[in-house]
């Protein structure tokens, strides 16, 4: 088991491996240069703890080949979600660092010395922390239209997933299955469209109100467009076993495999943009999601079997 000391060496090390990889694919010169300097700075700290564990040279301390993955999620993410959701990934980390070490300043008994240099780590992860806040702020308008992606997408793999699970159950073809998720896919995309038009209009009203007359930063348009089309891509991901001809308990469960992966997905970048537990985002989601399907099927169920009712 690994010493205290051992744990943040490690994880100045991480860090320092992470922001050199960010640093190294990203195109954003403003971004590249905080990393750079957020990368130096990692470094010095890593300097620190190895000092605390008589460690001459850093560069024979082995960091987990796991790091690698890390850094290379990070350039994906990067490519496909752009440098707000990134900026946004890197404050978080940032935050969560800093928490570990006010932890670990509350919980041990240091000395005068060790307790100087600890601060002055903290103290540097404060400025880290702010400094990645003030990037995330200025990308909010970008994130608010990744949210009505994510929050799109993740509404029509929920929605549609309990109606197609009930209907399998008493649909004699494939196709009827296919064709009812495709109509109340389309059905769900321009009322979550509409919905998100108005709710971001209505917004938009009071905050231009409360602000004096200043304009809004997003436009609703765009919103309502990226919540309709992802609600409309989730609805696929739902639907396509069926549209590739599976029927009954094997359709059922290829969808239900389907949504969970993707769904996994976008409970973890949800996670990520409201600044809740990922572990607990990603249960909560895949708890409703699967059990609404139950409930769904097991209805479906009951009218197959006990009252006779079949679509073909």
């Amino acid at each position: 088991m690994r010493s205290t000391e051992e744990r943040f060496l490690m994880d100045e090390l991480s860090d320092y491996a992470l922001y050199k990889g960010t640093e190294k694919h990203e195109s954003d010169p403003e971004l590249r240069r905080i990393v750079a300097r957020l990368k130096e700075t990692e470094l010095r700290h890593a300097g620190v703890w190895a000092g605390f564990l008589g460690i001459k040279d850093l560069d024979s301390v082995r960091v987990p080949a796991s790091l690698k993955l890390k850094v290379l999620a990070y350039s994906v993410v990067r490519r496909f979600l752009g440098i707000a959701f990134v900026t946004k990934l890197l404050e978080r980390h940032e935050r969560e660092g800093l928490e570990d070490y006010r932890t670990l300043v509350e919980g041990k008994g240091f000395s005068r010395a060790t307790m100087a240099k600890i601060s002055g780590i903290i103290k540097d992860e404060e400025e880290h922390e702010a400094t990645l806040l003030g990037q995330v702020q200025k990308h909010e308008t970008v994130l608010e239209y990744t949210r009505s992606i994510v929050f799109g997408m993740n509404d029509g793999l929920v929605e549609i997933l309990a109606v197609i699970a009930g209907v399998a159950m008493i649909a004699t073809t494939g196709f009827v299955v296919a064709l009812t998720g495709i109509i109340v896919g389309v059905s769900g995309t321009l009322s979550m469209a509409a919905g998100a038009y108005l709710s971001s209009k209505s917004g938009k009203v009071v905050e231009k109100s409360l602000k004096d007359g200043q304009q809004a930063r997003t436009s609703p348009g765009k919103e309502a467009y990226y919540t309709g089309l992802f609600y409309f891509v989730g609805a696929i991901v739902a639907t396509y076993p069926f549209l590739l001809g599976s029927a009954g308990y094997l359709g059922i469960l290829e969808s239900v495999v389907s949504v969970s992966v993707v769904l996994t997905l976008a409970s973890v970048l949800i996670a990520i943009m409201s600044d809740t537990r990922i572990k607990t985002r990603v249960v909560e989601m895949l708890a409703i999601s699967l059990g609404t399907a139950l409930a769904t099927a097991a209805i479906g169920f009951v009218v197959r079997t006990v009252f006779g009712i079949a679509i073909s």
